[in-house]
């Protein structure tokens, strides 16, 4: 039997900038998440109000902003150019070293993968020394001093990477970080990929088929996590599912018993059946639509790497793509508003 979830945090991840306009609190709480570090910025209050704000409406900024429950415990701002900067990184000292650090650079990165060729910073001295291995791992590299120096009492040093080692970085690092959260609802663990037919694979999403038959299936999947990957033409991802029960029986009786949620004809059914004496019904529970469906091309042109969808299903293994390639899925598939949160700005 499979745990649902091998989870332990579930965070709630705010946009801002263009269209994203979250509710006035959440821009309250951002406001303060940067302000906090008013004592070794001085007039960062005024940045905010002057650059930051305007910046997201231009849609030349972008924001983050992690929530775990209701509680504000991580916020990034980026300048979006080909040379991006980001302009401000904090996680609470409480919630440091658990991976949060790592989570707001991936969602910076995937922000600026279409725009970005190099990605800068100013960070203070001590902070650079401290935290060293982990801009080394996204390729940044440290210049000296700053020609801006923002800071009371330290030395701000200037660090840049080319942004294409910053996306490797991400896509080498994601899957270790993400595996143990949630990301507004969305999971990157999945246990196996079924390939469905695009026309089985719509009718799944949308209510009207819950059962799917395979040759072969083992009930040790049950309980299992399925990712729902719609097969050619499409090639998308579209969806996931638990597997809630798993019967094998003659086909005569599991059309009798299924018929009903099959989604398809019977001519359709004793055509895939033909000549096997026993066939296994895959009862799928708490289907999950993907809000936008993703495919399989823009996968592999992030990871660089062809991505070999399975003819039935496969087994998520660690040492394959597959984790990585679900972790930036988990990571687009969060995209980061509601839709009560948009507004057109056009």
């Amino acid at each position: 039997m499979f745990s649902e979830l091998n989870v332990n945090r579930n965070l709630k991840i705010v946009k801002f900038g263009g269209d994203y306009v979250p509710p006035p609190d959440s821009l309250n709480h951002l406001k303060e998440m940067v302000e906090e570090c008013e004592d070794l910025y001085p007039g960062i209050d005024i940045w905010f109000k002057k650059k930051v704000i305007p910046g997201l409406e231009e849609k030349n900024r972008v924001a983050f902003l992690v929530y775990q429950h209701s509680r504000p415990i991580g916020s990034a701002v980026i300048r979006k150019e080909t040379d991006a900067k980001l302009c401000s990184l904090r996680v609470l000292p409480e919630e440091q070293k658990k991976g949060l650090g790592h989570l707001l650079v991936a969602l910076v990165a995937n922000e600026l993968r279409n725009i970005a060729s190099h990605f800068h910073f100013t960070a203070p001295s001590e902070l650079w020394f401290e935290l060293e291995q982990f801009f080394k791992t996204y390729g940044f590299v440290n210049h000296g001093p700053a020609a801006i120096q923002y800071r009371l009492f330290d030395e701000e040093l200037a660090c840049s990477a080319n942004f294409k080692n910053v996306w490797q970085g991400v896509v080498n690092k994601l899957p270790s970080i993400i595996e143990n959260f949630t990301l507004n609802g969305n999971r990157a663990h999945c246990d196996l990929v079924f390939s469905i037919r695009p026309t089985y694979a719509e009718r799944i999403i949308n209510g009207s088929k819950r059962v799917e038959i395979r040759r072969r299936f083992s009930t040790k999947w049950k309980g299992a996590t399925a990712l729902l990957y719609a097969s050619s033409p499409s090639r998308h991802f579209v969806g996931e599912a638990v597997i809630g029960e798993v019967i094998t029986s003659s086909p005569d009786k599991i059309w009798s018993d299924w018929k009903d949620e099959l989604g398809c004809t019977f001519d359709e059914f004793a055509s895939y059946c033909n000549g096997a004496s026993e066939v296994s019904a895959i009862i799928f529970k708490e289907v999950k639509p993907f809000k936008y469906p993703i495919p399989q091309m823009q996968i592999e042109h992030l990871v660089q790497e062809e991505l070999k969808a399975p003819q039935s299903f496969l087994q998520v293994k660690k040492q394959s793509l597959w984790p990585t390639a679900l972790s930036l899925s988990c990571l687009m598939r969060a995209n980061l508003t509601d839709d009560s949160s948009k507004t057109d700005h056009s």
